[in-house]
């Protein structure tokens, strides 16, 4: 058999019972089998006070050493929530660590951390009703969108008030996920010359963030060629929170081939932290390379007869460019008709040629 006492000096506190155990009051040991022991229900006494217990098992010949068990009211706790982003509902879970024979009630209110009631979240408040048996009731916070490019926001939801119950944790965090990005755009750029500076880029964000943001970019030949009109350039660039433009810089390479202005493009990818709305800027290679100047020779035919003279016009460097140029014969002491016979047209230069025939017939 065993025997227990209750140790609380309120001879209001402490009580429980068993079937028909009956009640233990300050001091009094009161004996009963093991059985019954084992299925005893401690609880508070007034004023939800928690006491303690001391038991004792008799062997057949004497009573053990006292051990002590500590009894009470059952314990109410809320949870943490976070949210994945910044609409719908926060929903907060009250658990009573057991079942109690009686209704528990419980006081929960919100208040302000970083995140703003009316702005960020819903003012909630209210109180939870546990039936008897029952271990867990919820409420909902509702969350608001704001638009803002933000760090992540709490709130705190309190317990207080308990009634039938002791509160063990008192506060539940509510952290609502920033779900707005900025986003990222990159200018287009176009040299003055090919004077082998720099082109410099500038990659904007369109707002600043609390977080840290990166981005890759990389270019891509376009009309310019890496390597003969520009370097290739690619790299990693960082936003430190609050940061809102970085820029970066492509070589461009000095040529001495008279030519089309060049382009290349420079693109973004693998965005953190922010989208990109404008992903690709142009790089255009103003040439400023003088033309090449066209000459013509000339042609001494080595008798009458009948045959072509032919003249040979020479571009006096290639040029990336096609080039054209017109011809036409005129009278000297030779007249056409008679001693030749007129001619006149036009020559087309493909890029990189630097000379082109035509004949007279004399």
């Amino acid at each position: 058999e065993v025997r227990i006492r209750d140790t609380n000096t309120d001879p209001n506190s402490g009580y429980f019972w068993a079937g028909s155990t009956g009640t233990v009051t300050d001091g009094d040991w009161h004996t009963m089998s093991l059985a019954d022991l084992q299925s005893i229900w401690f609880k508070a006494g007034s004023g939800g006070v928690t006491d303690v217990y001391q038991v004792q098992v008799f062997d057949g010949k004497e009573w053990s050493a006292t051990a002590e068990i500590t009894a009470g009211p059952p314990g109410l706790s809320i949870n943490d929530v976070t949210t994945s982003n910044e609409s719908g509902s926060a929903t907060f879970t009250v658990t009573l660590s057991a079942a109690s024979s009686d209704t528990v009630y419980v006081d929960y209110a919100s208040s302000d951390g970083t995140a703003t009631a009316g702005s960020d979240y819903t003012t909630t408040s209210g109180i939870l009703a546990f039936a008897p048996g029952e271990t867990s009731q919820t409420f909902s916070v509702p969350i608001l969108s704001d638009g803002s490019i933000e760090a992540n926001e709490t709130a705190t939801l309190t317990l207080s008030n308990a009634f039938n119950a002791n509160i063990t944790d008192a506060t539940g965090s509510l952290t609502i996920t920033d779900d707005d990005t900025p986003s990222l755009s990159i200018a287009d750029v176009t040299t003055a010359n090919e004077d082998a500076q720099n082109a410099t880029f500038t990659v904007t964000l369109s707002a600043a963030s609390p977080k840290t943001v990166t981005v890759d970019y990389a270019s891509s030949d376009g009309t310019a060629a890496a390597g003969a009109d520009y370097t290739a350039a690619s790299g990693t660039l960082t936003f430190a929170a609050g940061e809102t433009s970085k820029t970066f810089t492509v070589p461009v390479l000095a040529d001495s081939t008279d030519e089309a202005n060049e382009t290349a493009t420079l693109t973004l990818s693998n965005a953190a932290n922010a989208t990109i709305s404008d992903a690709t800027g142009t790089l255009t290679i103003t040439d400023d390379d003088a033309a090449p100047s066209l000459s013509i020779n000339d042609v001494t035919a080595s008798n009458e007869n009948a045959a072509n003279a032919t003249f040979t016009a020479t571009l006096s460097a290639a040029s990336g460019k096609a080039v054209t140029v017109d011809y036409a014969s005129s009278n000297g002491t030779a007249t056409a008709g008679s001693d030749y016979t007129a001619s006149s047209g036009t020559l087309t230069f493909s890029a990189g040629e630097t000379s082109k025939t035509f004949t007279v017939p004399v």
